[in-house]
């Protein structure tokens, strides 16, 4: 084989081995859990802001993603068929839409027996199935509750307050030592 075919040949690897990370990277038409519950109004324009009104999809529902591109998550929920789109707003999240899409997802139902649903108190465990939260809950019992906080208002998670919408009003979080300690609204 001359220097030419070789070169060529090493290109054509070289593409098929990126083509083929790539593909095995998209979670298009692969079934995942919500990792959070995702609040909904209309299911076909959720928007990443994390507005708490209307109804819930819970944490551990089984979805086959669409698509994710073009500032869009669409997925299907298993039991419904119902066709949902999250919408992202990057200067309410401030971040990419895969990292958007890993807060919602997981390829592991978070509520399996050895999920992480179960490392918490069972005050969390009954605040997390109802979507509510209640002083003394950890943060990533909030997260798994209400979803990751718009970053307009809250910039870090490891901050120790935290601001979500609530339809057109607002409610507070404090923190202390990783807990609620005060809800404000």
């Amino acid at each position: 084989m001359n220097k030419n075919m070789l070169c060529a040949l090493v290109v054509v690897l070289v593409s098929l081995f990126a083509f083929s990370a790539l593909c095995a990277e998209s979670p298009e038409s692969k079934t995942f859990f919500t990792k959070v519950n995702i609040w909904y109004e209309r299911p076909i324009k959720i928007l990443s802001t994390n507005y708490h009104r209307g109804a819930i999809l819970p944490v551990g529902s089984k979805v086959m993603i669409i698509s994710l591109g073009d500032g869009k998550i669409r997925f299907n929920e298993e039991k419904t068929q119902t066709l949902f789109t999250i919408y992202h707003v990057p200067k309410y999240t401030n971040v990419s839409i895969r990292a958007l899409f890993d807060r919602y997802f997981s390829e592991t139902d978070p509520m399996a027996k050895d999920g992480p649903f179960h490392k918490f108190t069972k005050m969390e465990q009954e605040n997390i199935k109802k979507g509510t939260i209640a002083v003394g809950m950890s943060k990533d019992a909030v997260l798994m509750a209400y979803g990751y906080p718009p970053t307009h208002r809250t910039p870090s998670i490891k901050s120790d307050s935290w601001g979500y919408w609530l339809d057109r009003k607002s409610i507070n979080l404090d923190f202390r030592d990783g807990k609620i300690s005060n809800i404000r609204n």
